[in-house]
């Protein structure tokens, strides 16, 4: 009986494990060293190996294994032991399959997990012998890509980040990348010459080092990122809007039944600028804080009408416990300003302003320098670092100053419920976004109440939904036309969305008319958080790529 066609099985033995005896079937061997065949036979030992278990046993190969005297003059080793290449490799303690199926293991659940499935499969291997042979498994060559997917992945969020690429055509990454700078994105563009396609997100430095070293190669806004800007742009102003949507629909209350108003004492400061916040931040911040000054006065007017906290929430469309809160503070409960996470451009902020006060250095030379002097960062960091300074100092208190209670006091109406007095602008983004064929009629009802409403949200409706149309039709030869009108709206909400597509307008429009998609790289970028996480620290780098390729 074999199992092999170098081997034949002498005896076996099943008790708790199971042992095989083996022995070679030839008489003669090869010399490893100069391929000699030798037939003098010096001694013999046993070789013990672990194989794949069989019905929940452990499986012992017993080979007995001759050593031979090498009979050639000039090869240097005289005595050389018989290998067996199709069970065994040289000094290995199990044999080629088992230690196959321990790196399976170890490319699908890593170390840790890995060893304690094999330890209920009665798999031998420690946690650091399946990541070394993780580490030790060649990668299957890759065919010349044509187009390729290119996005970041964080090692640690806003800190230090990474680039992942795949081949679209075949949905599989083919390679990653330590970091996500121009010179190292432009290193490997330039060693795969074959790539005509490269769909990419919004960031300038993979635009940067696409024109910089795959001119060839057509670049491809994501249509996905598309969107989500517009919907970045489209809450905002829906958030600004709340208060004019919310009070067109206020039922007059005939004179003799008003009675008493209702006071409410509400703070006239606003949303300071901070050196750190970037223009959009700004505008999205102060929109933001006027919605949350109108649900406040909506608050204290129900409550004040005699509602009490549950039947507000129920009304207004908040939770209970946000609303108590609110009652309690008996003022206008000013959100606490978060404590700015340190930046990596921090011990440069002094340089830089600097250079911008004399204006002697912007831009790439600036960024130059900067990593001369030890940056670590993205070049990404830096413009929007720059985008701040451009903006001129609010008129309101700065941040270290304890904002002023200036109050004025505004009177309101006691009202019956409106139509529209729930009114969320994270829900009315997702109305405006979808397509009118897939609205139920509430919804329906819903959108037409808010257009009636305002007729800044009627004319930002008929731009985002020509704009989606662009996106699901891939009719980007209207993208012209939508610009145009963008600019006569005088939105100053989709003034910087406009800006952006008119500073890649190339990509955008490759993105509004071809079919290539970013799809599989961001869903890569998913499985690769997956991997990175379950890894408990040990993710060094050539262990996650490793990963992250192989089978994918």
């Amino acid at each position: 009986m074999t199992i092999f066609p170098d081997l034949t099985i002498e005896h076996t033995s099943i008790a708790q494990d199971v042992s095989i005896t083996l022995r070679s079937t030839f008489s003669t061997a090869v010399c490893p060293c100069c391929g000699v065949t030798a037939t003098r036979v010096q001694s013999r030992y046993t070789r013990t190996t672990l194989d794949l278990p069989v019905s929940g046993r452990s499986v012992h190969l017993l080979v007995h294994v001759r050593r031979f005297f090498c009979d050639n003059p000039v090869c240097f080793r005289t005595i050389f032991a018989e290998q067996f290449p199709s069970l065994v490799r040289p000094h290995a303690k199990v044999t080629t399959r088992l230690q196959e199926a321990l790196c399976l293991i170890g490319f699908a659940l890593g170390g840790e997990a890995g060893a304690r499935l094999g330890s209920q499969l009665r798999f031998p291997g420690s946690p650091d012998t399946l990541l070394r042979l993780v580490r030790t498994q060649q990668l299957p060559p890759n065919p010349p890509p044509r187009g390729i997917g290119i996005d970041d992945w964080a090692w640690k969020r806003r800190l230090r980040y990474g680039t992942i690429i795949c081949d679209l055509e075949r949905g599989v990454p083919i390679d990653l990348l330590p970091d996500r700078s121009v010179e190292t994105v432009s290193q490997w563009l330039q060693s795969h010459p074959s790539i005509e396609i490269i769909s990419r997100d919004r960031a300038s430095e993979y635009a940067t080092a696409a024109r910089k070293s795959a001119p060839q190669a057509i670049q491809v806004a994501d249509r996905w990122h598309l969107a989500k800007n517009l919907t970045e742009s489209v809450s905002t102003l829906l958030t600004r809007c709340r208060a004019e949507i919310r009070r067109a629909f206020r039922i007059q209350i005939p004179q003799e039944e008003q009675g008493s108003h209702v006071s409410i004492d509400v703070p006239t400061s606003e949303v300071s600028w901070s050196p750190h916040r970037s223009r959009s931040v700004v505008q999205t911040q102060r929109a933001r804080r006027a919605e949350r000054v109108d649900r406040y006065e909506q608050v204290i007017a129900l409550q004040q009408y005699g509602l009490r906290a549950t039947e507000i929430a129920h009304r207004v469309g908040m939770s209970e416990r946000t609303v108590r809160s609110w009652l309690a503070h008996k003022s206008y409960p000013e959100p606490k300003q978060r404590r700015r996470r340190p930046s990596l451009i921090d011990p440069y902020q002094e340089y830089v302003q600097q250079q911008w006060r004399e204006g002697l250095m912007t831009g790439p030379p600036l960024y130059q320098e900067l990593k001369a002097r030890g940056y670590q960062g993205s070049e990404r960091a830096m413009y929007r670092y720059l985008e701040t300074l451009r903006l001129p100092p609010a008129k309101t208190a700065p941040l270290q100053q304890k904002p002023s209670r200036e109050k004025k006091r505004v009177t309101l109406p006691l009202i019956p419920p409106g139509p529209l007095e729930s009114f969320s602008a994270h829900k009315a983004t997702g109305l405006f976004l979808r397509e009118v064929a897939t609205l139920d009629a509430t919804e329906q009802q819903d959108l037409l109440l808010i257009q009636q409403a305002s007729s800044t949200a009627q004319q930002a409706y008929l731009l985002v939904q020509a704009f989606m149309q662009m996106v699901r039709e891939r009719t980007g030869e209207d993208l012209d036309e939508w610009l145009r009108k963008v600019q006569e709206s005088h939105l100053p909400e989709f003034d910087s969305f406009a800006t952006g597509i008119q500073r890649d307008k190339a990509a955008v429009l490759a993105g509004l008319t071809l079919s290539w998609s970013n799809g599989p790289t961001e869903g890569h970028v998913n499985r690769l958080k997956l991997i990175k996480r379950s890894m408990y620290g040990r993710a060094k780098f050539d262990l996650l790529r490793a990963r992250v390729l192989y089978a994918a």
